[in-house]
Order: C-alpha cells, then sequence, then structure tokens
C-alpha cells in the first residue's frame, strides 16, 4: 500500500464499508393490507371498509390487522426510527349509554398470516373462503386458525406491545419511534415472509366506548390518510462504488503530496 496515503485512508481501504459514512433515507408508504375483526359478527369481514377497534358501546370487541409493503427498502438497511399514523373517523356517540371513552391504543406485531378480504358496510359483511374474521384467521379452510376467537396476545400477537398512544376525539394520532418499533421493521427486512404488520387494539377492552374507527387504505381520497407507515433507515454505499471512492481520494492525495515534492 502507498506509504504516501494518509493513515485514515489506509485504513479505509483495509476496512471497506466500515469507514463509509451510511447514507440516510426515508421511506413512507400507506398500508397494503387492512382489515378488521368484530366480535358482534364473528363470522363478517371487514377488508373493504373503515378499520375498527375497541368495545362499542353494547361491549362488543373488534381488533384492526394491517401491513405495509418493505420491498422497497434495501434488505441490507439499518433501520434507525419508526412511525406509524392513523386517522380516527368517528367515536361513539356521546349521547348514548355514556358515550365515547378515551383509551390507550397499541400496535402489537402480528405473528400470524392474515388475510385482508373486501368485506363492505359498517360492520362487513360474511366472509368468504379464506377470509380473516373474529372466529376464524382463515374462513372455511383448514390448518392455521387464532389461538382463542380474535386472536390471542402472546400467540397470535407479540406478547408485548411495540408502540402505544392515547386516543380520543377525531383526527390523527402518532405511535412514535421505539425500540420495538425499530427491531419489527428490521426483523421483517431481514425475513420478509414474516412481515404479517401490527394488530391495533385497545388497552381498554373490557370498557364500553373504547371503540374508534380509523381510515383504511379503502378510505376515500382527500385529507385524511391511511394507515401510515414511515421508515427513517441507513443504507451503505455499493462496494464497488465505495471501492472506486477510496481509490479517487486516494490518488487525489497522492498527486498533491507528489506535486508539493516536485515544486519544493
Amino acid at each position: 500500500m502507498n506509504p504516501i496515503l494518509p493513515p485514515l485512508l489506509r485504513l479505509c481501504l483495509v476496512m471497506g464499508l466500515l469507514c463509509m459514512p451510511a447514507m440516510g433515507a426515508t421511506f413512507v408508504a400507506t398500508a397494503a393490507s387492512d382489515t378488521s375483526i368484530y366480535q358482534n359478527h364473528p363470522e363478517f369481514n371487514l377488508g373493504g371498509t373503515t378499520l375498527v377497534s375497541g368495545t362499542n358501546q353494547q361491549f362488543s370487541n373488534s381488533r384492526a390487522l394491517f401491513s405495509f409493503d418493505l420491498s422497497a427498502i434495501p434488505a441490507d438497511a439499518i433501520v434507525t426510527s419508526v412511525q406509524v399514523s392513523l386517522y380516527v373517523t368517528r367515536r361513539p356517540d356521546p349521547d348514548q349509554h355514556g358515550g365515547p371513552v378515551n383509551s390507550d391504543f397499541s400496535l402489537y406485531r402480528a405473528l400470524q398470516n392474515w388475510t385482508e378480504g373486501t368485506g363492505g358496510a359498517v360492520t362487513g359483511s360474511p366472509a368468504v373462503t379464506g377470509d380473516t374474521t373474529w372466529n376464524d384467521l382463515h374462513f372455511n379452510t383448514t390448518g392455521e386458525n387464532w389461538t382463542t376467537p380474535g386472536g390471542q396476545i402472546g400467540t397470535d400477537f407479540a406478547s408485548t406491545p411495540s408502540a402505544t398512544t392515547s386516543v380520543g376525539d377525531v383526527g390523527l394520532y402518532l405511535w412514535g419511534s421505539s425500540p420495538a418499533l425499530v427491531a419489527d421493521v428490521q426483523s421483517w427486512l431481514s425475513s420478509p415472509a414474516t412481515n404479517y404488520g401490527f394488530a391495533l387494539i385497545s388497552e381498554s377492552e373490557n370498557v364500553a366506548g373504547s371503540a374508534r374507527r380509523f381510515a383504511s387504505s379503502e378510505q376515500p381520497g382527500g385529507s385524511i390518510p391511511a394507515p401510515t407507515l414511515t421508515v427513517t433507515f441507513q443504507s451503505a454505499p455499493e462496494p464497488g462504488r465505495m471501492i472506486l471512492l477510496l481509490i479517487g481520494v486516494g490518488s487525489a492525495t497522492f498527486r498533491r503530496r507528489t506535486s508539493r515534492v516536485l515544486n519544493e
């Protein structure tokens, strides 16, 4: 190795990628798939309507499921920040059954491969084969199923939430970056086949009036956004480009020093 090269550059030539600053980027995507499961209609699918989660004023539970396509992020990217945003479109009627109750809503990493389906209307419509419902992971099929109807935390969903935020009135809510959210996305980049997204679950499922409707990917356009994932990550330059860059820097340094020696 040329002794005239600066010590740091010589080290970079040996260490390769480790010496180069990472290239930062931000990825933003709306839900690729989303649906809800509804205890009051355990064989209905809500894949074609707004999302619903929490407990309504008749003490019926619901949970929302949504996932994102991460294929545009390099597989070797290093995730540094993850944020999820959801928009509440409706809360329980304040003039009935005690009105709405604010509650914490948590994102749990889904551990089962659910199916969105196309069920419409406010409470969905009868499921067709393969649809995910409250009772069935895949309606009218054999094989994988929910551990218990509605899915079970610790088996069908992660045992602890990845992020939690308090939800009240209509409007936009953010689940800010956390080590668990970062770990979720990082694991999905490493193993895309395990990317089943999140389950949105109210931490007050035993309280009537905690239910909320959230915008889905089927939400009409305008100012109401679908579920959105924002990922900030770092990606090192391609090895070939880095080597060329290091050689270029080294050559320029060598030429400057040689020129200075000849001119002395």
